[in-house]
């Protein structure tokens, strides 16, 4: 996995994260996004706190730094070179486990709407209250979020059935009190296409 990137940086400021797409479902037909990540060293940054991608593979590559990886119950520590695939449906997590920054390279497939979920929560993180690893605090708030995008991501601590059960309570709210899915402000110029197509 590697290659020059004509996509820009993005920062998730708290957690200490910046991202650029090397490919995205617009660039292979829906099967991969590829992106590339920077996390900053501990204790200035935060990686996702336990999840689960439903129905998406996520592959993991560290190129430069020590990447920690919590997955199928044990505790990885990866080197430059070396990787972890994790399939969908699978609980885990990832940190910087290193003393300085962490560079990784990482994939999903099917690609669908990552990337446009991506920019929306990284800029909403810059913007309001979050979580250590960036999510915003205002369940109001993200909710309508979570309902646009609920192919891609769930907590690993609660079931997934309960966790829709409640999106689906406080998104109507949340659009009540004039919150939205859509945040094309924290899109960067020339690309919301991929707005469109999530």
């Amino acid at each position: 996995m590697g290659g020059e990137s004509p996509y820009p940086v993005v920062e998730a400021p708290r957690s200490g994260k910046r991202v650029r797409y090397l490919e995205t479902a617009e660039d292979t037909d829906g099967a991969a996004a590829r992106f590339e990540m920077w996390l900053a060293p501990p204790p200035d940054s935060h990686g996702p706190m336990r999840h689960v991608h439903p129905e998406q593979d996520e592959i993991l590559e560290v190129r430069d730094g020590s990447l920690g990886v919590w997955h199928d119950g044990r505790t990885l520590e990866l080197s430059p070179g070396e990787r972890v695939t994790i399939p969908a449906g699978d609980p885990h997590r990832f940190w910087n486990a290193g003393e300085g920054e962490l560079h990784l390279v990482g994939e999903v497939r099917p690609g669908r709407s990552t990337e446009a979920f991506m920019y929306v929560t990284y800029g909403m993180g810059g913007d309001y209250a979050t979580t250590p690893s960036g999510m915003p605090l205002n369940p109001l708030r993200l909710a309508p979020v979570l309902e646009r995008y609920d192919d891609l991501l769930y907590l690993a601590l609660v079931p997934i059935w309960l966790q829709k059960f409640g999106i689906r309570l406080l998104a109507p709210l949340g659009r009540l009190f004039g919150f939205s899915g859509e945040y094309p402000e924290y899109v960067p110029p020339g690309r919301e296409e991929c707005l469109r197509r999530s």
